[in-house]
């Protein structure tokens, strides 16, 4: 034995004195007293469970105490707790079946060790199938895939998973949605054939992926009983006002396995107007409202998928049949014309129509196949009357004159219908002035002369239309000549303001008329104006005054007179002298009445002398005339020259007293002025 003294506790006694004995004798080694046999265990044991405790001795009974013992191998399903020398399942043992081998090493103190194994063998539970055997009945009809068992399974430790072990058979085993179990199914469409084979035994296997259960389930079919249709052969009947969709007839039929049923049917019409649902409601499946034929026969046959039945009859008897409407005047042999500028609303075309069924009620429609055409045109729903409509028809603007329509009558049940050709016809149209009144300002002028041009502005929609002009101006018309092509004006003859006769101004009506006689009118204003046409013209042409010599400033020495053709202010003369040819200005003029005057000394003339020079007469617009103030003989005045044989006898007697007057003022020393004019 050896002692191992390197963990021992030193006390220090001082003083005393102790003795130590050692036996010494031989060592023995120690021993697993529990590996022999294999320890058995399921997998279905938890984690935590006591698989096993290590059982040691040894010979030398003080080592018992101190025996360790160690794990030397690296199984993970187990643990070794050295303390209380236990095993435990480490891990969950649903895939740890088998045997496995536990490593331990034992020592003593004296370090003598001996190794040993633990065998420990996993057993697996197999699953447990709790419902097999067993059996069920179906028919042979059965077309879709059918959940035909549940199996019931366990297994206390591991997944299952079932298959079916037969093969060549219309089943297959597969997990029931949702659910962790497993069925038995039958195939979509899997055939079966009573007649061919009339049971299945099923083997099943259920396997938790060690080992594996096997059960059998066992099929029979039942042999497939006919559907039987229960209302047919039928008539029924069925009126033509009748819409499509309407149920006409509902087949009923049974069949003992409540296999779903499917209906066909045929017809002895190949245009026949019903269909069958899989429900066995027959349907109205198109319009016979303008149907003919009295009735039909309908072939009904039913099949549950396995047996087919029938055919059998319904008959369908068509009431209220309608004799088709019928439009009697279209289509026309030629086009129906209507003028261009028809009133809206006007009546052009009466649609009429035959129908023998009475108290049908009818409506019209109508359609353009040339586009723009409703545009123009429409029909009374309730009447059938064609009018015009929308937009007035304007030839010269249409892209196309002629327009198709399809005219349709309903009786409600059948329509009709038929082609209507419009034409539109040129019509010709008048012309029209651009605006109502027109004005223009005219002079006084000769004969012949142009007023100003109005700018007449005619339109007309008919192309190269040829327009004529005419004017009305009252008891006026004959002041103006108008040209017919164009609307111009001249003065038919002299236009003299001054007259004091003529108009001040002029309101004419101007008509133009086309080529087709339709014409239009506007009102033309003419304002006539008073111009300064006339020259003034001094009455007589030249005058001649005597001026006394000395005589005082402002002296009257006599009156000029001019007259003038203009009226009002073109017509006041205005008088002034022109003495320009004279060294002073000797006289003055009063502006207004010609009266002349002495404006300054006449004494420098000289006595006996004579002076000449212009009197001016003068309008607003200073147009003017002038005569010479001159000194002559009384016989050189021409005006004098008519009379003067008549009154020669006077002159002289007058000249006589003049000369005598002329001595007389020489004896007392005067001048004597003559002044002409």
């Amino acid at each position: 034995m050896t002692t191992d003294w390197s963990t021992s506790v030193a006390i220090k006694d001082t003083g005393n004195t102790y003795a130590v004995e050692y036996t010494l004798g031989s060592n023995s080694i120690p021993s697993f007293t529990n590996f022999g046999s294999t320890v058995i265990i399921y997998n279905s044991n938890v984690t935590g469970s006591i698989v096993h405790t290590v059982s040691v001795t040894d010979p030398d009974i003080s080592d018992i105490a101190t025996l360790n013992v160690t794990r030397t191998d690296t199984n993970s399903f187990f643990t070794f707790n050295s303390s209380n020398k236990k095993i435990y399942i480490a891990s969950v043992l649903s895939g740890a079946v088998g045997y496995h081998l536990l490593n331990f090493t034992l020592t003593d103190a004296c370090a003598n060790t001996v190794n040993g194994t633990l065998t420990i063998y996993v057993a697996n539970i197999p699953p447990t199938i709790h419902n097999l055997p067993n059996s069920t009945s179906i028919s042979e009809s059965i077309k879709m895939a059918k959940l035909l068992y549940t199996l019931s399974v366990t297994d206390p430790s591991d997944p299952v998973s079932c298959t079916l072990s037969t093969s060549g058979v219309p089943f297959n085993v597969r997990q029931v949605s949702g659910t962790a179990n497993y069925g038995i199914y039958s195939n979509y469409t899997p055939g079966f054939n009573y007649d061919t084979n009339s049971s299945y035994t099923l083997t099943i296997a259920c396997s938790d992926g060690n080992d594996s259960v096997r059960g059998d389930y066992s099929v029979y079919l039942t042999k497939n009983q006919a559907p039987n249709i229960t209302n047919l052969a039928a008539s029924v009947e069925l009126s033509t006002k009748e819409t499509t969709g309407t149920v006409v007839y509902r087949v009923s039929a049974t069949d003992a396995e409540n296999d779903q049923l499917f209906y066909s049917m045929t017809c002895n019409s190949s245009s026949c107007p019903f269909t069958i649902l899989d429900s066995g409601h027959v349907l109205l499946n198109q319009s016979i409202s303008g149907e003919t034929t009295v009735g039909y026969d309908l072939y009904i046959s039913v099949y549950d998928g396995k047996s087919l039945v029938g055919p059998k009859t319904l008959t369908v008897d068509i009431t209220n049949i309608n004799i088709a409407v019928n439009i009697l005047n279209l289509p026309l042999g030629s086009a129906l014309t209507v003028s261009e500028n028809t009133v809206l609303g006007t009546a052009i075309y009466p649609i009429i129509i035959f129908d023998p069924d009475v108290g049908n009620n009818h409506t019209y429609s109508m359609a353009s196949l040339s586009g723009s055409g409703m545009n123009y045109f429409a029909i009374n729903s309730s009447s059938g009357l064609v009018i015009t409509s929308g937009t007035v028809l304007n030839f010269e603007t249409l892209s196309s004159t002629s327009f198709n329509f399809t005219v349709t009558v309903s009786d409600g049940w059948s329509n009709n219908t038929k082609i209507l050709s419009i034409d539109v016809t040129n019509v010709n149209e008048a012309p029209t002035f651009n605006q109502e009144n027109y004005a223009i300002i005219a002079n006084e002028a000769t004969s012949g002369t142009a007023l100003p041009d109005p700018v007449y502005g005619v339109t007309d929609v008919d192309a190269n239309e040829t327009k004529s002009f005419s004017n009305d101006c009252g008891n006026y018309t004959g002041l103006f000549t108008m040209a017919p092509a164009n609307g111009s004006l001249t003065f038919a003859s002299d236009y003299d303001y001054d007259l004091g006769t003529l108009p001040k101004s002029v309101n004419c009506t101007v008509t133009v008329t086309d080529s087709g006689g339709l014409t239009a009118t506007a009102t033309l204003s003419i304002k006539l104006d008073n111009i300064n046409d006339n020259t003034p013209i001094f009455v007589p042409a030249s005058y001649t005054f005597f001026v006394t010599y000395g005589s005082a400033t402002g002296t009257i020495i006599g009156k000029v007179t001019a007259t003038d053709g203009d009226l009002g202010t073109y017509g006041k003369l205005y008088y002034s002298l022109d003495q320009s040819s004279l060294n002073t200005t000797y006289f003055g003029v009063t502006s207004l009445t010609g009266q002349l005057y002495v404006s300054s000394s006449i004494n420098s003339i000289g006595i006996g002398g004579s002076v000449t020079f212009l009197a001016v007469a003068t309008t607003t617009t200073v147009t003017t005339t002038t005569t010479e103030i001159r000194y002559k003989s009384f016989i050189e005045d021409g005006r004098n020259v008519a009379w003067l044989t008549l009154s020669v006898l006077t002159i002289v007697a007058i000249l006589a007293v003049v000369l005598w007057l002329a001595c007389d003022i020489n004896k007392r020393g005067f001048p004597r002025f003559k002044l002409e004019w």
